[in-house]
């Protein structure tokens, strides 16, 4: 799926940027406190969910004022200019109704809005949600009056501040614990936090939403609507997602397996976005891994710890940024798909060996000119495509194992992917036969005959 054109509705003499993707029954997403709609799409964990909500729904999403692409406020907004942006987004949308499916604290706004707009809520999906300062004060105060977990919170959200934009690791490990370990996940969660929001603009942002609360109007809430939480959630405790539960009326509570409050970062995340699915058009989506034929890319970054100790961590994390968002526009240019990033490189996936190889060369090229010495190893086989977005099977295995005897550097290519490109343009080196590890037979490798850096 192609990323969806940025538009934008205008309101109080500011502008809200928004978009629209996919084919189905209309729902309006309203974002949790970080985002930033064209910088979501960048990173594989999002884009794959926003493409699978995509293949089943019609969704219109925006930034919030004062976030991502929006204006900027002076003042912190009051509950009716918040609540005007999301009618401003429907109206520019045409959307008279749809579902409202609030993330977060964009669940607090949306059961502010299902109470002050009944008639444009068709049904309502509040995820890792809470319902307003008192309700959060509420769950986090323990039955002797004890508030020492509701100060650790706000001792965390303080350290998030602190830490916005300079030190991701922070953000990932109190939000995405399962992805902490995840260095390019955790590179890139940096830049979508210095493309949403100053450190000073996110804590007005959290100051100000501090000051809305919808306990009051839970039970005004008449339309179906659908509760999720993820049970490990560290930022949302499973408290308060009872507490929403019991006081809309008629609220579903589906309750996953996990630690993430951005659960769609979990392996497991088409569990929960299928329920969100069915609740909206009545049908569960397939969950079945297919086989396909595919060329299968592994890179990696030669000598990365030596690098690190040359530049610093901080100049070498730099450079590492300019590497994932290189790989990102190669792989678009030569129609491939970036499966997961893998610390230092990336598996990526394309239909065509000649469009592997090409962006191999590319992406080799292109971290020359950085300073960079880039490794990759290509093979052509079946794979297994997961439901969950990732790929297995004895092709991958084998890109893998070519990859890492391309110890120099350069571009390694199976002798399938070789005789495929036979009588084209592209030239190749014979290397001979490597043993590889985990494979009972010896495979030739050949070397893509690449141009000099200009």
């Amino acid at each position: 799926m192609d990323v969806p054109e940025v538009r934008y509705a205008k309101v109080d003499g500011l502008r809200i940027a928004w978009q629209q993707y996919g084919t189905g029954p209309d729902v309006l997403a309203i974002p949790p406190l970080i985002s930033n709609i064209e910088i979501n799409w960048e990173h594989e964990y999002y884009h794959r969910f926003l493409e699978h909500l995509g293949a089943h729904l019609r969704v219109t999403d925006f930034d919030k004022r004062g976030i991502g692409l929006s204006d900027r406020f002076e003042e912190a907004p009051t509950l009716e200019q918040r609540i005007g942006d999301i009618t401003a987004v429907m109206d520019a949308a045409g959307l008279e109704s749809a579902t409202v499916l609030g993330a977060s604290e964009g669940g607090l706004m949306a059961q502010l809005f299902a109470a002050e707009h009944p008639d444009r809520v068709d049904r309502l999906v509040l995820v890792n949600s809470h319902p307003g300062w008192s309700g959060f004060r509420e769950v986090h105060t323990d039955p002797d009056g004890s508030t020492a977990r509701l100060d650790a919170k706000i001792g965390r959200f303080l350290e998030l501040v602190e830490s916005w934009g300079d030190d991701p690791q922070v953000f990932v490990d109190f939000l995405s614990p399962c992805r902490s370990n995840d260095a390019a996940y955790v590179r890139w969660i940096g830049r979508l936090q210095r493309q949403s929001a100053t450190s000073k603009q996110i804590f007005h942002q959290i100051m100000s939403v501090a000051e809305l609360d919808a306990v009051d109007r839970l039970p005004e809430i008449r339309v179906p609507t659908l509760i999720v939480q993820v049970k490990g959630d560290q930022v949302m405790p499973r408290a308060a997602a009872h507490y929403l539960a019991e006081r809309i009326p008629g609220a579903e509570l589906r309750e996953f397996e996990g630690t993430d409050h951005i659960g769609f970062t979990q392996p497991s995340w088409r569990e929960m976005v299928d329920c969100i699915i069915e609740f909206v058009t009545g049908e569960r989506p397939e969950a079945v891994a297919t086989r396909a034929v595919k060329t299968i890319v592994f890179t990696d970054i030669v000598g990365s710890t030596r690098g690190t100790a040359e530049l610093g961590d901080a100049a070498w994390h730099r450079l590492l940024d300019q590497h994932d968002r290189i790989t990102l526009d190669l792989a678009s240019a030569h129609r491939g798909t970036i499966v997961k990033s893998t610390g230092d490189g990336s598996l990526l996936r394309f239909d065509a060996p000649s469009d592997a190889v090409a962006f191999a060369a590319a992406a080799h090229r292109a971290m020359q000119r950085l300073g960079i010495g880039l490794r990759c190893g290509v093979h052509t086989g079946e794979v297994e495509l997961r439901a969950d977005g990732d790929l297995t099977g004895f092709a991958a295995n084998l890109a893998a194992r070519i990859e890492q005897a391309c110890d120099d550097g350069g571009v390694l290519v199976s002798s399938t992917v070789a005789d495929q490109l036979l009588g084209g343009g592209t030239r190749f080196v014979d290397r001979g036969e490597h043993d590889l590890k985990g494979f009972d037979r010896p495979w030739r490798l050949y070397a893509l005959e690449l141009d000099p850096p200009t």
